[in-house]
């Protein structure tokens, strides 16, 4: 059983509490206010680990570094700001699986959505 130490606690609590997928240099930087001197490898070991526990999840968006998000169970729909570039993380409440018919054979398991546009900060910085 590994270890609990303070390190891990806070980057575990900065990816749960947060309510958008962070990248690791935005957990670095959230958990560096908590725990001076804090590596980024660190925090690249830790996801590693939590993302073998399925603790976390790893959202890809091309042409972005991975984010993070707490694993709640929940299907997400993402939304992407394309002024700050930002994700943004909703609970799915459409249907379980898209309007969509596949080909003969195939499975479907799952889907991801993204949507894209501006977040409410950077329209309220647009209009001022």
């Amino acid at each position: 059983m590994a270890r609990k130490t303070l390190q891990g606690l806070t980057i575990q609590e900065k990816i749960r509490l947060s309510k958008r997928p962070l990248t690791p240099a935005e957990i670095h930087t959230a958990a560096n206010k908590e725990v001076p001197n804090l590596g980024l490898a660190t925090i690249y070991r830790h996801l590693h680990t939590l993302s073998e526990k399925g603790l976390v999840a790893g959202v890809d968006y091309p042409g972005q570094p991975t984010r993070y998000e707490w694993a709640d169970g929940k299907d997400k729909i993402h939304f992407s700001c394309r002024s700050c570039e930002k994700l943004f993380a909703f609970d799915d409440t459409m249907q379980d699986e898209p309007a969509l018919k596949t080909p003969k054979g195939f499975e479907i398991e799952g889907f991801e959505m993204m949507l894209y546009g501006t977040c409410p900060f950077c329209s309220k910085a647009q209009k001022e």
